[in-house]
């Protein structure tokens, strides 16, 4: 059986995670870096856009330390 890779398919995944996320609020970004700290993801594993101003990293990593907090005294 011979095996083929996408490149196309691949190429387009990797640039539609690079497109900027429209309408990013900073409460957006607190949710996103919650759910981050909940799951166990990592922050370069997030998108960019949450990152972009320093309004919403601030927010991001708001809500990963509040979630990582939550999860440590859970357990």
């Amino acid at each position: 059986m011979k095996r083929t890779f996408d490149f196309v398919g691949l190429n387009t995944v990797i640039s539609e995670a690079f497109k900027p996320l429209h309408q990013v609020t900073p409460a957006l970004a607190h949710k996103a870096g919650t759910d981050a700290g909940t799951k166990g993801t990592t922050p370069s594993n997030c998108h960019h856009s949450y990152f972009a101003e320093e309004a919403l990293e601030t927010e991001w990593y708001r809500g990963y330390r509040s979630a990582k907090q939550r999860v440590a005294e859970e357990s």
